[in-house]
């Protein structure tokens, strides 16, 4: 993987409930970054237990620890491309088969 393949803004977000009723989350920026992006593998489909009937991605993204360490706790935002806008429910983070790399999936909310 090469910085060409990184041509994708993605921000991470963590969804925080901030009251009792619902709709009341909020939602706090972590982190956001350039990623390479491609349509989830078979192997990503039955790791992260993914839905046939929703729309899925994996990145691959420059690893980022101590400073940031994707979990599935966190939701993602792909900024632009035909993903733009869509946000997604990480499901799956490995490390990238390039070293210094992490793979990172996720599915539609």
């Amino acid at each position: 993987m090469n910085l060409n393949d990184l041509d994708y803004r993605v921000a991470f977000y963590v969804v925080e409930d901030s009251g009792p009723e619902a709709g009341m989350a909020e939602w706090n920026e972590l982190y956001s970054c350039f990623a390479g992006l491609y349509e989830p593998t078979q192997k990503d489909v039955q790791l992260g237990n993914l839905e046939l009937s929703k729309k899925s991605v994996t990145l691959n993204i420059r690893n980022a620890r101590p400073q940031f360490i994707p979990s599935v706790r966190h939701v993602f935002e792909i900024e632009n491309g035909i993903y733009k806008g869509l946000f997604f429910n990480v499901k799956n983070v490995a490390p990238a088969k390039t070293s210094g790399y992490i793979k990172v999936v996720g599915e539609e909310q």
